[in-house]
């Protein structure tokens, strides 16, 4: 039976759609093989005039008081949370001008506005995020998503495709958005890709941000990326993704390159609440896909 995985989200053909309208991706590579505060110069400097806006944004979305108390308590601990990509946002800071606090804050967007009570990450018609894999007869396995994030019309262009390489060699793609060193989607030369859905899981700002953030668990963003970064295989990445920490519930959507190389991982901040595997059988009625948007299953 052919095997092979073939990424069909519209994040992979570089548009993004939102509200009926298209937005051309651009795309850039990134060294992993440069000092981290040199790595994202190049593309930084084509969105000089995107900052002020999406430092609006930023503040608009974010409830404030009890996420500076928290952003202080990070700024405090920053070299021991956050290791070589604090370099990368220490650098980003410094190219752009702005508070080192502030790109930390926009870089846990996620948790912050989940965990805090803040607006969903989302499209004005609620929580839209999309995520399906599936099996075709000949056992060709297609992942697909959306992603529906709300993004105003001014700064929806900050959504890129990043190639990560280390010198010649590509290691994966992912797309992200430009100041986020976390990575949303990404697809591994080793055979596998991950796309990243929000749970709809809240929760208390303090409580959670001592439980996830400063107990030195990553953004999942940032986690996702290091498992694109060294995963091996499809079965490595699985590993992974469901034993380590991170700061906040989310959904990870994984499809690899062989039959059946399919599952949707709910994970807690701390384990895995649930796996749901693809379980292709011919007598098995819609058994040859899976389909995530941003709740827990109903398991009958």
């Amino acid at each position: 039976m052919k095997s092979s995985l073939v990424f069909v989200g519209v994040i992979f053909t570089c548009y993004v759609e939102c509200q009926a309208r298209s937005v051309e991706m651009s795309r850039y590579s990134i060294d992993l093989s440069m000092p981290p505060k040199m790595r994202w110069r190049h593309v930084l400097s084509e969105y000089n005039s995107s900052v002020p806006l999406v430092i609006e944004y930023f503040q608009a979305q974010i409830p404030s008081n009890p996420v500076q108390l928290l952003l202080e308590t990070i700024m405090r601990n920053f070299d021991s949370l956050m290791g070589e990509l604090g370099e990368e946002l220490r650098g980003i800071a410094e190219y752009w001008g702005i508070d080192l606090g502030l790109v930390v804050g926009l870089n846990l967007s996620y948790e912050l506005r989940r965990i805090g009570g803040g607006h969903p990450n989302t499209t004005n018609t609620g929580v839209a995020c999309t995520s399906i894999v599936t099996q075709s007869s000949d056992g060709t396995i297609f992942h697909g998503r959306n992603l529906d994030w709300n993004l105003p019309d001014d700064i929806r262009n900050i959504t890129v495709i990043i190639d990560y390489k280390h010198k010649d060699q590509i290691l994966f793609t992912g797309v992200t958005q430009v100041g986020y060193v976390g990575v949303l989607t990404g697809i591994s030369r080793h055979g596998f890709s991950v796309s990243l859905n929000e749970r709809n899981l809240g929760g208390n700002i303090i409580e959670d941000g001592l439980q996830g953030i400063l107990q030195g668990s990553p953004d999942v963003g940032q986690f996702l990326r290091k498992v694109l970064t060294s995963a091996t295989g499809y079965e490595d990445a699985l590993r992974q993704l469901t034993d380590g920490d991170i700061a906040a519930p989310v959904y990870y959507i994984v499809a690899g390159s062989e039959s059946n190389q399919g599952v949707v991982l709910t994970r807690n901040r701390n384990n895995l609440e649930d796996l749901w595997p693809l379980d292709v059988h011919e007598d098995k009625e819609y058994s040859w896909y899976l389909l995530e948007t941003n709740y827990v299953r109903e398991i009958f």
